[in-house]
């Protein structure tokens, strides 16, 4: 029987067709979310620039940016819960590091593709004063918020496999760690746009980091392998 680190689909290894999703669903999503956010004001938008913004997303392109921000984070979430997968291989008797990362997965990708608090404000801006007009907004963007916790718990249950073992260069595994344990509380400054957008970033980048380094040949490598040298 073939070793699962052999694992392929059309003699493509798995790892390597996760990292693909990765980067695939990263580029579609930050392209379709652009797409979706003509003028998007600061999180903390007054009320008057709340109204104007969600008016402005009453077009037929912006929602099917939005529509396509959803299959690009369907897309996303092949690549997480991939990536939680394969550490689950190392990540010891009771998986709870791994488990932990896929459920922070599915959180983020449910907030994505379920949040609709812009799009139903849009839908009906012309019966809505600026005040409704502002809550639609606050759902979406206050519940943007919530997500950094979930993506934080993502990079840190992922990050802590990758620095306790050789999957995964080890400088990885601690990049994802302190990037999560920065985003984690990014909700206590989430009206200082500089304060949360640096570990936001750097979620980001890391996760980018991560797709690539997948893709590469043996960029995930079992420990029982690499004693090896195979």
């Amino acid at each position: 029987m073939a070793d699962r680190d052999d694992l392929a689909v059309r003699g493509i290894p798995i790892a390597r067709i996760i990292g693909a999703t990765g980067l695939v669903g990263t580029l579609l999503l930050f392209a379709t979310l652009i797409g979706a956010s003509p003028g998007e004001p600061a999180i903390n938008a007054t009320t008057a620039e709340a109204a104007t913004y969600v008016r402005g997303l009453d077009t037929t392109w912006v929602r099917l940016a939005e529509a396509g921000s959803d299959i690009a984070m369907f897309v996303l979430l092949w690549f997480m819960v991939g990536l939680a997968l394969l550490l689950r291989r190392v990540d010891g008797e009771i998986p709870v590091r791994s488990t932990m990362a896929l459920v922070s997965a599915v959180l983020v990708a449910a907030f994505v593709i379920l949040e609709v608090g812009d799009a139903a404000g849009a839908n009906h801006a012309a019966d809505l004063d600026p005040g409704q007009l502002a809550y639609a907004y606050d759902l979406s963007h206050l519940g943007f918020a919530n997500a950094w916790l979930a993506m934080a718990g993502f990079a840190f249950a992922c990050g802590w496999i990758i620095a306790a073992t050789r999957v995964m260069p080890r400088w990885l595994g601690r990049w994802g760690v302190i990037s999560g344990i920065a985003l984690a509380p990014a909700q206590f400054v989430w009206t200082i746009e500089g304060a949360w957008l640096l570990p936001y970033v750097a979620f980001w980048l890391w996760l980018i980091t991560t797709a690539v380094l997948l893709t590469r040949r043996r960029g995930f490598v079992l420990p029982e392998k690499l004693a090896d040298g195979t």
